[in-house]
């Protein structure tokens, strides 16, 4: 049996014993873990499974972050793909070495469109209420003061759109399914942050404009239902060369949100090289200036609760676009495809002692 088999099939309590990087020591030479636990700020890093069960990956995220937010583990096709039927060890593993290295736990995600096949194929609004009831009550029971924040509806609008995305949830629930997705996940952990994910709120168009206006509408309609709705989630998936940040824009977003008392985070920081041609004069040092630019933006306008980067490094991540090759044929992290530390580290360090 290899590790990645052992993890997977071993109870809870021998993964607390066995998984590499638990109790680490910490060595935090690009200081941005101690500075964001000095300010008291949530930074944090998407996670997969293997990096828990890989000592140099585990002791860098131990050394990097105070907050990880598993990529796929928690999501309704890894813990539920058959009806009740849940599996929880490869999420157990993340949650048990996060607590064992005082790292907070971000839940992504609850609700989304990509669901699996059976749930898809529900036809009738009182089963799927059901079944949305069942999956947030069990899931966020078991992890009841152990995750925190959750993103109980993850991109609820189409990608490059100002429209409601046609998943399951808004075919047979139309725009309530926000809403009830909120109140199903209050009633199972009242204590829980519960944030409203989305794309594209941070960059300059028509199309994303309106974006933010439709966010701020739904935002309103579920407080003003009595449903508990806590902060907006802004992914800050950037793409040089094709998109820009729109300071303005995102700033009163922003400042609307502050108003309603409702939080922010920055959810899945990163971006993209593909376009980055078209940027002219654009350098490796501006991908620093962007991320810091937008941590700026919202803690000058909003109520900045976090700010996670969707993933570390480059050299472990998988290419953007299947069989893709080349320099930029991954996201744009914190360390490049050799590890060693981009722009990006010191802006992200220059945003959090502005704090």
């Amino acid at each position: 049996m290899n590790r990645r088999q052992f993890l997977i099939n071993a109870p809870l309590s021998m993964l607390l014993l066995s998984v590499p990087g638990l109790a680490l020591a910490q060595d935090d030479k690009w200081g941005v873990r101690s500075l964001a636990d000095e300010r008291g700020f949530r930074f944090g890093s998407a996670i997969d499974f293997n990096d828990v069960g890989d000592e140099q990956r585990a002791a860098r995220f131990v050394s990097f972050v105070n907050s990880i937010t598993p990529r796929n583990e928690l999501k309704w096709m890894a813990v539920e793909k058959r009806p009740g039927s849940f599996d929880f060890r490869a999420a157990d593993a993340i949650v048990a070495f996060a607590i064992e290295n005082r790292m907070k736990v971000y839940g992504h995600t609850l609700i989304w469109y990509r669901v699996p096949n059976w749930v898809e194929e529900i036809k009738d609004e009182a089963s799927l209420r059901r079944a949305m009831q069942r999956h947030i009550r069990t899931v966020m029971t078991r992890y009841k003061g152990k995750v925190d924040t959750w993103d109980v509806v993850n991109e609820p609008l189409e990608y490059d759109a100002a429209e409601m995305r046609q998943s399951v949830f808004q075919k047979l629930l139309g725009d309530d399914h926000i809403r009830v997705s909120f109140a199903l996940a209050h009633q199972a952990d009242p204590n829980a942050t519960l944030v409203l994910n989305e794309a594209h709120l941070e960059k300059k168009s028509d199309t994303f404009e309106q974006r933010r206006d439709q966010i701020l509408r739904i935002v309103e309609k579920v407080r003003n239902s009595g449903t508990p709705l806590h902060a907006v989630g802004l992914q800050a998936h950037f793409r040089p060369g094709l998109d820009e940040i729109d300071e303005q824009g995102m700033g009163k977003f922003c400042k609307n949100l502050r108003e309603m008392d409702v939080g922010i985070y920055i959810t899945e920081l990163d971006a993209s090289c593909r376009f980055v041609a078209r940027a002219k004069g654009f350098t490796d040092k501006d991908y620093g200036t962007l991320f810091q630019r937008v941590i700026d933006v919202a803690a000058d306008n909003g109520t900045l609760k976090g700010v996670t980067v969707w993933g570390l490094s480059e050299k472990y991540a998988t290419p953007e676009t299947e069989g893709a090759t080349g320099v930029c044929s991954k996201r744009i992290n914190l360390f490049d495809e050799n590890d060693d530390q981009r722009s990006t580290v010191d802006g992200i360090r220059r945003a959090i002692e502005r704090l």
